[in-house]
């Protein structure tokens, strides 16, 4: 009987990608969110895929960005991190992207001397001629075994990785229990689910402004009660959150709600507040309080 198998498999790319649609393919279950929008992801997320012979930890992270303000450094750092503690990367970008865009990143995988793929993702938009061009066009810096045409959305190619990953896997009792998804809580969840459906509904500056936190989170035998506080930059945000008549909030609880009793298999009350909080983005002591690891 061959040895168990288990170690640290990191998504790395720049917005938008697909990283998040990635792990969600891989894992079975929707533990990460999705938005079209760029930076819906914010923190680093594990996801878990466990069988009597592997554990495969997955880690969704942050799109790559030029950081402006506090939460883009540390929504960078957990990029730079996610290089250092991988037993594999998994690089993934768009199939119509140029190498200049990715080149430093490329170069740096390399350098680390570990199992990587470069995943060209979302062949579906393209047809099979751009496919094959810029699969020749990475050959040129990346050793052809290692680039993977792939569509995550619908799930073309990703079994074929993912036996490619188990190959490389070191031989390692496993991480963590094999009964959980995710390492993120359930209070973490519902948060995400509230924010990714005002990513989906708004558009322009309001997804960027916005911050969910869970103040309760009450399980009872057949009804989960929850209550949230939405966090704004600035007070002409709020209004416009809220919609006229707070039609625009409800719409959000709504689609949430019914997110939430899909993955926790309950109904759901949930009640949203709209809070203020001006400059929320450049404040270390907010982040930490709403769970990123802020160097502070």
């Amino acid at each position: 009987m061959s040895a168990f198998k288990s170690g640290f498999v990191n998504i790395i790319g720049f917005p938008n990608a697909g990283k998040s649609t990635l792990i969600n393919q891989f894992i079975g279950e929707k533990i990460a969110i999705v938005s079209p929008k760029v930076q819906t992801t914010r923190q680093r997320i594990l996801g878990f895929l466990n069988t009597d012979q592997y554990q495969v930890i997955f880690s969704d992270t942050p799109g790559i960005l030029e950081p402006a303000y506090e939460l883009q450094k540390v929504m960078m750092d957990e990029i730079n991190e996610a290089f250092e503690d991988a037993d594999i990367i998994l690089y993934i970008l768009e199939v119509n992207d140029t190498p200049d865009k990715h080149q430093t990143y490329i170069e740096k995988i390399v350098s680390l001397n570990i199992p990587f793929y470069l995943l060209l993702n979302k062949i579906d938009l393209s047809n099979q001629q751009e496919v094959e061009k810029k699969i020749a066009q990475w050959q040129k810096w990346v050793d052809p075994s290692r680039i993977v045409p792939m569509s995550a959305l619908h799930n073309f190619n990703v079994q074929s990785l993912l036996d490619e990953i188990v190959k490389h896997l070191p031989e390692h009792e496993a991480y963590y229990d094999e009964d959980i998804l995710t390492d993120k809580t359930e209070r973490f969840v519902a948060a995400e689910t509230i924010r990714e459906k005002i990513f989906l509904k708004y558009q322009q500056e309001i997804p960027y402004a916005c911050e969910v936190e869970v103040l309760s989170f009450k399980e009872e035998e057949d009804l989960i009660r929850i209550s949230a506080e939405i966090y704004v930059e600035r007070k002409s945000q709020k209004p416009i959150l809220i919609g006229k008549g707070g039609e625009a909030l409800k719409v959000i609880g709504t689609e949430a709600r019914l997110e939430m009793e899909k993955f926790f298999d309950k109904k759901i009350f949930l009640e949203l507040h709209v809070k203020v909080r001006e400059n929320w983005k450049s404040d270390p002591l907010f982040l930490k309080k709403m769970g990123y690891r802020t160097k502070e």
